[in-house]
């Protein structure tokens, strides 16, 4: 941390002051940050990215805010996205979830990446970067055929497809006060899911389902 480098270097001697090395060790990691992320490329079927829009609130026409989250889905070769608003993120909501995502695009990926929740990670070593899996996850996942990957932690980099998706989510905000019921919100998302599977933002513009 800056902080210890500060402290280190002044017993050494040095005259200057902490927010000059602040500054310096901040410009530092993120152009190491830069050196060390490379771009992906994947193939068809390959991998999908998982992860939440948490805590997201909106309100009806009649005052009732309403908050839930966002169940996000991507392919990473096509960008194929699923959403699907849940009232929880409890472990069966998020394997209910991956099932209808895997019947949304006709099938399941050879891997999924996966941030570090509850319901899927049990701890991930800092150190040495060891994973230990939700047990119950784990006879889920063997029930599929995935491979399941933990996403490094503070590394967003690594479900850049995803984040992105999670960003997009945001748009849902113009539909505040526009709406009558709990129903009408799930189906807004469900024409949103739609309207954002079929922008010409998925590289050829057209959407292909990978599976």
């Amino acid at each position: 941390s800056a902080k210890s480098i500060y402290l280190f270097i002044l017993n050494l001697g040095y005259k200057g002051s902490y927010s000059t090395v602040k500054n310096y060790v901040a410009n530092h990691k993120s152009e190491s940050m830069k050196k060390a992320s490379i771009r992906v490329l994947y193939t068809p079927g390959l991998q999908a990215q998982v992860d939440w829009k948490e805590r997201f609130s909106l309100t009806t026409k009649f005052g009732e805010v309403i908050e839930f989250n966002i169940f996000l889905y991507v392919l990473s070769y096509s960008k194929y996205k699923y959403i699907e608003l849940t009232l929880d993120r409890s472990q069966n909501t998020l394997f209910k979830c991956l099932i209808n995502a895997f019947n949304f695009c006709n099938g399941v990926p050879e891997e999924i990446w996966f941030d570090n929740m509850k319901t899927v990670v049990d701890y991930h070593n800092p150190n040495n970067g060891e994973v230990t899996f939700n047990e119950k996850f784990l006879l889920y996942t063997n029930e599929f055929s995935y491979k399941q990957i933990a996403c490094k932690p503070y590394r967003p980099q690594t479900k850049g497809k995803v984040e992105a998706l999670a960003k997009l989510m945001d748009r849902l905000k113009a539909y505040n006060e526009e709406f009558d019921t709990w129903d009408d919100l799930v189906l807004i998302s469900q024409n949103f899911m739609d309207d954002i599977n079929h922008e010409v933002s998925q590289g050829s513009g057209e959407i292909p389902f990978e599976l």
